[in-house]
């Protein structure tokens, strides 16, 4: 008991992180600013950079194949779908545990109420959020490699643990092995969380809003959890992709600053 008083008492005291982000070549790198674990400047792919830069060439080509299944115009419109219902569900979560009236997303985007729908009773299981969208970072010292990226929310759930939380929408529920990337963020984040802040993740839940606008279809959100062994295996997995993107992209594969300006 005393243990989880300490980690709960960490938890209220967290600070919130803005992000900085860079666009090089296409892909998302972050600059530490702040970051209490990163020196100042130092630039870092992000995790889905990674992710994707060291993704087999199965995938890359099954991408590629349903693109030309689709026709040019139809995946695009299907990825412009997917960033704003996604940007519009992580504004109404946001809003909705800062109490703020989130009607308002209902009125201006009623098209996407049923990814909202979705989710729903997934998150009357929580409790209360300890930090939103926050900056963090993972940075191994010697082995001069990291990344960085934002995660969705840390909070504690209403049966008394904590978790870290991810969001994301869908047309329809996935299969299995399209899961690998979003259990290996969850891996990555809490590993970045517990290097920042000295606490222990020993969950996390990804929860995948359903709804096809297409067929006007939905169902209850699929949730990804992961427990405290599997997030240490995902961990580790993103750190050996991790090495692979520094010794494929950055010059000597260590990582390179930029002047970072405080103001006056």
């Amino acid at each position: 008991m005393a243990c989880l008083d300490l980690q709960l008492e960490r938890l209220m005291k967290l600070k919130r992180y803005d992000p900085n982000r860079l666009q090089i070549n296409k892909k998302r790198y972050y600059v530490s600013d702040d970051l209490p674990n990163v020196d100042p400047g130092v630039v870092l792919p992000s995790v889905t950079t990674v992710a994707s830069a060291t993704a087999p060439i199965g995938k890359t080509m099954a991408l590629i194949n349903w693109r030309k299944r689709v026709g040019d115009a139809e995946a695009n419109r299907r990825t412009r779908n997917a960033v704003e219902r996604g940007n519009w569900l992580h504004g109404v979560l946001e809003d909705q545990f800062n109490g703020e009236d989130i009607e308002v997303h209902f009125d201006q985007f009623p098209q996407y109420i049923p990814y909202y729908a979705s989710i729903e009773s997934f998150l009357e299981r929580i409790d209360e959020p300890q930090l939103v969208e926050s900056a963090i970072a993972w940075f191994c010292p010697s082995r001069q490699i990291g990344y960085a990226g934002t995660f969705d929310m840390l909070a504690t759930m209403t049966d008394g643990s904590y978790a870290l939380l991810d969001w994301k929408t869908s047309y329809k529920e996935k299969p299995d092995y399209q899961l690998a990337d979003y259990r290996m963020q969850l891996g990555a984040y809490a590993q970045a969380i517990e290097q920042m802040y000295d606490i222990e993740i020993d969950q996390a839940h990804c929860a995948i809003s359903i709804y096809d606008p297409d067929k006007g279809e939905g169902q209850e959100a699929q949730i990804v959890s992961l427990d405290g062994t599997e997030l240490i295996a995902q961990a580790g997995i993103m750190a050996q992709k991790t090495q692979q993107f520094f010794d494929d992209h950055y010059p000597g594969g260590s990582p390179f600053t930029l002047a970072v300006d405080k103001g006056a």
